[in-house]
């Protein structure tokens, strides 16, 4: 759990930067390793789609070539650290609407792997068909990331690089969801941990 000092920085540094870093707990982030590991080796994952369209269809596949797997609270499966995160999220949920004074009613989260190659072009996460998504966030777990592994996270405001982060274990960001980012082309196998909170 973030410690009270440490959470007032972040807050202060999502109202004026539009984003911030977190430094997860690297233990529990290698046990949802495990489990995301787990859930694809297992075939649990599905190919993403996007926000705007009900179905995968080539044209999203060229955006976008990741597989996710959706974490429900009502799935009766979900390991204790899977279950753990996700109080976290919702406890994070909770300050952030306070903090910002704004209704921020739901978390919706998700693994996402992406094998070799794979990217996701330049977006948002708030569209006109999805637009209560208000902040957005992905919690890394690739053990021994080196900059040259590719698949970083960029963050832009108009032209400007707002952010790039490396998507080493243990690294969460925490961003507005109408900046617009990408997923960098990964030169080998990347898991996270993705999500909203919504409105």
């Amino acid at each position: 759990m973030l410690e009270t000092t440490h959470l007032r920085k972040h807050l202060d540094e999502l109202s004026e930067k539009m984003w911030t870093l977190i430094a997860f707990d690297q233990t529990e982030c290698a046990a949802l390793l495990k489990s995301a590991q787990y859930r694809l080796q297992n075939h649990q994952f599905r190919q993403a789609g996007l926000a705007a369209q009900q179905n995968v269809d080539n044209s999203s596949l060229q955006i976008r070539n990741d597989e996710i797997f959706w974490l429900d609270t009502k799935n009766p499966d979900l390991s204790v650290n899977e279950k753990d995160f996700l109080r976290f999220l919702d406890f994070l949920r909770n300050e952030i609407r306070n903090d910002f004074r704004i209704s921020l009613s739901e978390v919706e989260c998700h693994f996402a792997f992406y094998e070799k190659g794979h990217y996701y072009q330049k977006h948002r996460d708030t569209t006109s068909t999805n637009n209560k998504r208000m902040f957005s966030f992905v919690l890394y777990l690739n053990e021994n990331w080196q900059d040259t592994d590719g698949g970083h996270l960029v963050g832009y405001e108009e032209q400007n690089i707002l952010f790039r982060v490396k998507p080493e274990l243990g690294q969460m960001i925490v961003f507005r969801s109408d900046l617009e980012h990408e997923v960098m082309p990964t030169l080998r196998g990347r898991f996270s941990l993705t999500g909203w909170f919504r409105k």
